[in-house]
């Protein structure tokens, strides 16, 4: 995906207006705020990594304490123990947590469109010749004598509910596609392994298979899958921002600070990010790779997500991953929104 040059400039000039403005109304410095926030390893939350691995949150007075878990439904759990101030993940486990009580507030955002569904060869063959996924899938079934195989997070995470609403769109049904739920690394485990003929996730997962994987290939993308779809988001419980309105929009600030950062130096920020994927298991190339990955699209504004926040729970209530609804426009945190919030 192409990234015009206005892209870059108006992040980064945002970047800098916010997060001047975050800063300019302090007073002297003193003791750090702690941050305690759960986080997914996935190319989305970038942002996170940078502010970090860049000494930004430690000059603008927080100390962020940062744990990481394989999916987004482990994170709602440990929410609702009453652990940490915040998350960054996907929207669809955020609003899982809201609707089962734990209050929670979007202060930035990461991506739109932010996924991809990767078939593997024999898969991905069947579609060079059908003329819908529906035939491709009942091809690739009539072939193997069973279902496609198709890797993903646990239910109510975001590619399980793509998945989900990918396979309702195309009339797709258990006789066409057996959903493996699984942790992050079990995902690529098992598609490297052979074991499953396909998968639906975010970045950096698509781009490391795709490489792993040649005969693979991408049969949707994040517009495909779900029009308008959110990507990541850094959400704070209510009760942190109502003690610390200043440090929640100094994230906010950060976030689109570090967003710019990634659009004008991606190598540089793979060089940041790089602890946090494995110690090492991840190559420099693939990260900066999944960086300027399609799948990995650019937000240049927090309300860019809005709408599509309302779509997605729509849909969730509908399958049952979120019990009940929530406001979504109360969901954003106001000042965050005022403030712009672009993010990558």
């Amino acid at each position: 995906m192409a990234r015009t040059s206005w892209t870059t400039r108006s992040l980064a000039a945002l970047a800098l207006s916010a997060f001047a403005l975050s800063l300019s109304s302090l007073p002297g410095r003193s003791e750090p705020t702690t941050v305690e926030i759960a986080y997914l390893p996935l190319m989305g939350i970038a942002p996170l990594f940078v502010m970090d691995q860049q000494g930004w949150t430690r000059e603008a007075g927080l100390d962020l304490k940062l744990t990481k878990f394989s999916s987004g439904p482990a994170i709602i759990q440990a929410l609702g123990s009453g652990k940490f101030d915040g998350v960054y993940m996907a929207v669809s486990p955020v609003l899982v947590a809201k609707a089962a009580g734990v209050d929670l507030k979007v202060v930035a955002a990461s991506g739109r469109e932010s996924h991809a569904f990767l078939a593997a060869g024999p898969l991905a063959g069947t579609f060079k010749e059908a003329a819908s996924p529906k035939a491709a899938f009942a091809a690739f079934a009539k072939a193997n004598g069973r279902p496609a195989k198709i890797a993903s997070l646990p239910r109510g995470s975001m590619p399980d509910t793509l998945l989900r609403y990918y396979m309702e769109q195309n009339g797709l049904t258990a006789e066409d596609v057996q959903i493996l739920s699984q942790g992050e690394e079990q995902v690529r485990q098992t598609m490297l392994a052979g074991a499953a003929d396909g998968a639906l996730m975010p970045e950096p997962i698509i781009t490391i298979l795709e490489q792993k994987m040649p005969a693979a290939k991408v049969i949707a993308d994040g517009k495909a899958l779900m029009a308008g779809h959110p990507g990541f988001v850094l959400a704070l419980r209510s009760s942190f921002i109502d003690r610390n309105p200043d440090a929640a929009l100094k994230l906010a600030a950060l976030n689109t600070r570090a967003a710019a950062f990634i659009l004008a130096n991606p190598d540089q920020a793979a060089d940041a990010i790089f602890a946090f994927f494995g110690k090492g298991l991840i190559d420099k190339d693939v990260m900066v790779a999944a960086l300027k990955s399609p799948y990995n699209p650019p937000l240049e504004r927090l309300s860019d997500i809005v709408s599509g926040s309302k779509d997605l729970q729509d849909y969730l209530l509908k399958i049952g991953s979120q019990t009940k609804p929530v406001d979504i426009d109360a969901l954003f945190y106001a000042p965050a929104l005022a403030q712009g919030g672009g993010a990558k």
